[in-house]
Order: C-alpha cells, then sequence, then structure tokens
C-alpha cells in the first residue's frame, strides 16, 4: 500500500500545473481553492513518504474539510469546487476507512466505482477492486485504487480554478453561435 501512495503523490506532483502567477487569471478569490488542493498533494505527498499512517492522513483529510467549509462559507471558493472537493475529500476518506467487517463496504461500493470511473472514463475491475478490499480487511478500497482517479480530479479542479473568469463569455460564445444558426 506505501508503494501506491507514494505513486499517488508523484503522480499528482507531476500532472498538477503550477499555480497561476498573479495577473494571469488567478482572482484573489481563487487563491483558497490553490491552497486546498496543495494541502491536499501535500498531505499525500507526506503518506506516500511514509510519514503519516491512515490515522493520521485521515485527520488530515477532515483537517481539509473544515479549511474547505470555512473558505465556502467565506465565498473564497465557487460551489461547484466545493462540491466536486468535498467528494473528492469523501472518497479518500473512504479509501482509508477501517472497516474489517466489511460492514460499510456495500454502502459505498457503487460510489467508488462510480468515482474512479467518472475521473478515469472507465470503471475499475471489480474483481481487483474486491480482492484489494478484502485484502486490506475491509481498509476501504485502498489510495492505489484511487491513485489515477485523484490525480485527475485535482488536475480538473486546478483547471476549473484557471477557467473561472472565463466561464461566462465561453458560454455566451457557444449561446452566440447557436442563434446564428437558427
Amino acid at each position: 500500500m506505501r508503494q501506491n501512495i507514494a505513486w499517488l503523490s508523484v503522480a499528482i506532483l507531476l500532472a498538477l500545473p503550477s499555480q497561476p502567477a498573479a495577473g494571469q487569471g488567478a482572482k484573489a478569490v481563487d487563491q483558497a481553492g490553490y491552497k486546498l488542493l496543495t494541502d491536499l498533494v501535500v498531505l499525500l505527498d507526506k503518506g506516500g513518504q511514509g510519514a503519516l499512517d491512515a490515522t493520521a492522513l485521515s485527520a488530515g483529510v477532515l483537517a481539509l474539510a473544515r479549511d474547505l467549509r470555512t473558505a465556502y462559507d467565506g465565498r473564497r471558493v465557487d460551489p461547484l469546487f466545493a462540491v466536486r472537493y468535498s467528494r473528492l475529500l469523501s472518497a479518500l476518506r473512504q479509501g482509508l476507512s477501517s472497516d474489517p467487517e466489511l460492514l460499510y463496504w456495500p454502502m459505498y461500493r457503487q460510489s467508488m466505482i462510480d468515482f474512479i470511473e467518472e475521473r478515469t472514463g472507465r470503471a475499475p475491475d471489480l474483481d481487483k477492486l474486491s480482492f484489494v478490499v478484502r485484502d486490506h480487511g475491509g481498509s476501504g478500497v485502498g489510495l492505489g485504487m484511487l491513485a489515477e482517479a485523484v490525480m485527475a480530479e485535482v488536475v480538473s479542479l486546478h483547471l476549473h480554478l484557471e477557467t473561472l473568469d472565463r466561464r461566462q463569455a465561453i458560454l455566451e460564445s457557444y449561446l452566440e453561435k447557436t442563434r446564428r444558426m437558427k
């Protein structure tokens, strides 16, 4: 598992675009979102290096959830970012959850499969997923199974922040093209 977490942190660090410099489309409001993403990557990197165990990682995820709530309540992140980041934290927490009796697994199995498929474009191998859950004594799906999906969502959320100020113009351009087609 430690090897999978290390792969996760390296993959995220390599795929995560650098934060845009001031004046390149990033508003002060967006900075809270970038900080939340950076803090998440740092947390996962520490876990991948073995500096944190599953309990400490889980506590870190909870701290990030509190930070998200504070940023959202202060209107420093937009609602869509908040929902997607919260779901990302939820997937990570489930991946870290200890459930030796496998009592929770039937309840969140489909959620985990959906999360992985929505972020990677393909459903995980159910046999492999079930094996990982049983093999780890019910400790969720393990971060290794989530690595690619987590990496994709971090990058996607970063791009969401980068394009936030251009979204209205993009929408209007599509509406204008539609009007010309009539």
